[in-house]
């Protein structure tokens, strides 16, 4: 019988890794919003969204972008915050139509039992983006406990068009913190290569994985390699924009 591969002594997807790089660089700089947002998208991959609040409250002090109050709300929603959600998301959709914040208040509002409040803003969030999968399922559920059975099954067909009728690259959340914060440390970048690697192998039609490794591999110097790795995150999804300029730049 062969032998078990050695298990790697860094952690999986190296997020233990990417806070304690984002920790090291925020002791230099730490009035940096971008680090600071960076660590506190990790701490939440991590399971830790109490302790990424408070960093993204020193973001929103330092720059208040819609961007780190958006991710806020999201934080206290993971930990039954549900007031203090719907507060940070008010400041986004006070100057920005984001499907994502309404739909993410039409969830706190659900979780209060408010539900003709959660209907509403899930609506407008399916009004800017009628594709809009989870906004769809979930006013469905709400539309369905509301005893509108029939408005209920309209969105669910939706669903079900939308899943079939669309390429679907698989949703995960591994590797959905900034990668970018290991790119200075030689070791690092080899073990993110090779942990990519891994993950894409078994999700292929993971996109974000693709980009990533294409970040990695440019940080390695193999450029070659890293427009491969670019491209094939636009074949899976094509309005990658962010990858699509990395590849046309070279």
């Amino acid at each position: 019988m062969a032998d078990a591969a050695p298990r790697s002594y860094y952690s999986d997807g190296l997020l233990d890794e990417a806070i304690a790089e984002n920790r090291r660089k925020l002791d230099a700089e730490p009035n940096d919003p971008v680090l600071r947002s960076s660590l506190a998208n990790s701490l939440v991959r991590a399971g830790r969204s109490e302790e990424a609040i408070e960093h993204y409250k020193k973001c929103v002090e330092l720059s208040p972008s819609s961007e780190y109050w958006n991710n806020m709300g999201k934080a206290y929603l993971n930990v039954g915050r549900y007031e203090e959600a719907i507060k940070a998301f008010n400041e986004v959709v006070a100057k920005n139509r984001w499907p994502d914040a309404y739909f993410h208040m039409g969830l706190a509002y659900r979780s209060l039992g408010k539900l003709d409040k959660a209907l509403e803003f899930l609506t407008e969030a399916l009004t800017i983006n009628p594709k809009y999968r989870e906004a769809l399922n979930e006013r469905g559920h709400i539309l369905e406990a509301l005893n509108r059975k029939d408005e209920a099954l309209i969105d669910y067909k939706k669903v079900i068009a939308l899943f079939f009728g669309e390429y679907q690259a698989r949703d995960t959340e591994d590797y959905s913190y900034e990668t970018a914060v290991l790119l200075d440390n030689n070791e690092l970048v080899d073990e993110l290569i090779r942990q990519l690697r891994q993950h894409i192998q078994k999700y292929p039609a993971f996109a974000d994985g693709y980009y990533k490794l294409g970040q990695a591999l440019e940080a390695k110097g193999l450029k070659t390699e890293a427009m491969m790795a670019f491209r094939k995150a636009l074949e899976i999804n094509p309005s990658y924009e962010t990858a699509r300029k990395c590849f046309w730049k070279r």
